[in-house]
């Protein structure tokens, strides 16, 4: 608690204007994220997919109906690496817009990544935490581990049997076209879900 509760998930992602963490993290090399590992380098990203846009309003609301009106307060752990502290900072102001006060906890990557397991990681065991992900040709290891039930790298302990379904579907596609519109369905249900936030990609 209290993210295990998707309505409070989506609230923070659309607290996030992300095109400003963008220009202000990254110096804008960088392009926004829609909350799913589908970076626009990767072919098979589904583009048809509406972009997630900041709506205070709307994450107010979201706010209210899952039951915290008058705020909320949570730790959010994250590493001392490139631009890790600076997000959080921003995730942290952006949220305070709309009630969530998050406790910032950054620490060593010897301290937040502990030994990696469940039980033995901030990383992992964190109400909520920021961890960074170094690129990759395909999107597949990003859809695995961090989001199937049961993965090693779930901090978001998400377990969802029609998203564990999409993925072996999309695992399992031999043509582009039929990755796609897998695709699709994985960022429309991630987006409905929000276990993890992607508020950007690094360029290059």
């Amino acid at each position: 608690p209290p993210f295990n509760d998707a309505r409070v998930r989506r609230a923070v992602a659309l607290s996030l204007d992300r095109p400003a963490m963008v220009k202000a993290l990254l110096d804008g090399y960088g392009t926004i994220g829609n909350d799913n590992p589908f970076a626009p380098l990767f072919r098979s990203t589904n583009t048809s997919v509406p972009q997630r846009t900041q709506n205070l309003a709307e994450a107010k609301k979201l706010m209210a109906q899952a039951g915290h009106g008058r705020g909320v307060s949570a730790p959010m752990y994250s590493e001392i690496n490139q631009e890790m502290p600076l997000l959080a900072q921003a995730i942290k102001g952006y949220a305070a817009k709309i009630g969530v006060d998050f406790n910032l906890k950054i620490e060593s990557q010897d301290q937040y990544f502990g030994k990696s397991t469940f039980g033995h990681s901030d990383w992992l065991d964190g109400t909520a935490s920021l961890v960074d992900y170094g690129d990759r040709g395909v999107p597949n290891v990003y859809l695995g581990p961090p989001l199937v039930t049961g993965g090693a790298w779930n901090a978001a302990h998400f377990s969802n049997k029609t998203y564990d379904n999409l993925y072996k579907q999309y695992i399992a596609a031999v043509d582009l076209s039929a990755q796609r519109k897998i695709a699709g369905q994985i960022e429309t249900l991630l987006l409905q879900e929000t276990p993890i936030i992607y508020p950007y990609f690094l360029d290059g």
